[in-house]
């Protein structure tokens, strides 16, 4: 049986929630919904997937409905309960990001995982040279008069929201701002943002008074202006009017857990007022207390050795779980809240992943899950597809083997469940270091 709201809390030992959720206010169709959230030092693959008893070397799905949570890995079985909604994605490699730019293991980690495309590199820095899957959906999905995405962050995450080229989006951390971006104009009492009309009307007169005196390439240049700050005209003017009761503006907290529960709950109330439709968070390392190892520094204390020693490899497991159980809360405050005949997580696709296949710096085995999605594919399954079947040569401890399923797959289920009509996201063919033509277009096979 599913525990409620307030006892998951409990349970995490998190307390009480700092924010009173609203209701639901819009009517008609609802809209569907796409939460990215990422973590870092990527997974200990036997340790974050189970078999089942399925042989590794060959396709196969497995029904989590009947299974036993004594059955699951320390892992995931936080997620237990909501199996139904559950798509465990096991035997993706991140194989491209074998092949791009040498070193910066980490910073290719994170722009691959979410664009599935090349790192741009500046001559000192990392960026991405495509738009992460968050990005292309709100360009596909949000209303004009409201946020295209959310960008945050707990605890500086690692950098994952691109916009295009060497267009890396920032990210916020603070829950205070962030209920500022989308609940203050709603909210402020301030009158010259009732009694202002629109201030482009009159500069646009202006400059159509002046377009015979301009070039055609200046007339482009000014029109396009125009474009963009009518559309930030048109999203103000859609927050100051929303029509939703705003939560309490949250105070800044200092705990890990805290913070994500935080941000989580304004998760929900943006969902639940159709603020934004897409949603980007980043987790930053947990500290060591968090996730039961006080004093301890999560990146150089288990990350790195986790395969030479058997306490970082239990340590980077119980990190996993811990951040498993933060999803679980998650899912459950979209779950707390009715939007049409369901929930809003009913109408959500969370796709959580990470930022390198494990702790070591490798790609060859890529942890991911998918909640929700259930009008795409059928949920409350895992999907496995054997390592090895994929010609790039993967760093491992001890030498390279071939790669496993390249996670751009992944990004196109994804992208398709939310209403994209794409084959790829990111690339679409590399070629392996042996010469070997790879295609990258589709979904997840089997999905």
């Amino acid at each position: 049986m599913r525990c409620n709201r307030r006892q998951l809390l409990q349970a995490l030992g998190l307390g009480t929630a700092s924010l009173a959720l609203p209701r639901v206010a819009f009517a008609g169709e609802r809209p569907k919904r796409l939460i990215v959230l990422s973590h870092g030092h990527g997974v200990v693959h036997d340790r974050w997937r189970t078999s089942f008893g399925n042989p590794d070397d060959r396709e196969w799905q497995h029904d989590l409905l009947g299974t036993d949570p004594s059955e699951w890995s320390d892992a995931l079985r936080p997620l237990y309960d909501y199996r139904d909604r559950l798509t465990i994605c096991d035997g993706l490699s991140l194989a491209t990001g074998e092949l791009d730019v040498p070193g910066y293991r980490h910073e290719k980690g994170w722009i691959q995982a979410w664009t599935g495309g090349w790192a741009y590199f500046t001559g000192s820095a990392l960026f991405s040279e495509m738009p992460s899957l968050d990005q292309l959906v709100a360009r596909q999905i949000a209303r004009p008069d409201r946020l295209p995405s959310l960008e945050l962050t707990i605890d500086e995450g690692r950098p994952i929201v691109h916009a295009g080229r060497a267009q890396q989006l920032p990210m916020e951390g603070d829950p205070a701002k962030v209920w500022e971006r989308l609940f203050g104009l709603s909210t402020s009492d301030d009158p010259t943002l009732t009694a202002q009309g629109s201030v482009l009307d009159f500069a646009h007169r202006e400059y159509e008074s002046l377009i015979g005196k301009i070039s055609s390439v200046e007339q482009a240049r000014l029109g396009d202006h125009f474009d963009l700050v009518r559309q930030l005209e048109k999203r103000i003017a859609g927050l100051r009017t929303a029509s939703c009761e705003a939560p309490a503006r949250p105070t800044t907290a200092s705990a890990y857990d805290a913070q994500f529960t935080t941000m989580a709950e304004l998760i929900t109330a943006a969902f639940a007022c159709d603020l934004t439709r897409v949603v980007s968070l980043s987790l930053g390392d947990l500290p060591g207390d968090a996730f039961g190892y006080p004093g301890s520094d999560v990146h150089d204390g288990f990350a790195h050795s986790l395969y030479s020693s058997e306490r970082s490899a239990i340590a980077m497991t119980d990190y996993v779980a811990h951040h498993a159980k933060q999803v679980a809360q998650l899912v459950a405050m979209l779950e707390a809240v009715p939007d049409g005949d369901g929930s809003l997580m009913d109408h959500t696709l969370i796709v959580w992943g990470t930022e390198l296949g494990d702790g070591w710096h490798g790609f060859e085995r890529y942890g991911a899950v998918m909640l929700g999605g259930g009008w795409a594919w059928q949920t409350g399954r895992q999907l496995h597809w054997p390592y090895g079947t994929t010609p790039i040569e993967m760093l491992v401890p001890g030498g390279y083997r071939d790669a496993g399923l390249p996670h751009q797959h992944l990004l196109v289920s994804a992208a398709n469940a939310m209403g994209l009509a794409v084959d790829h996201v990111g690339l679409a063919e590399v070629q392996g270091q042996r010469g070997d033509r790879v295609r990258l277009t589709g979904g997840l096979p089997g999905l």
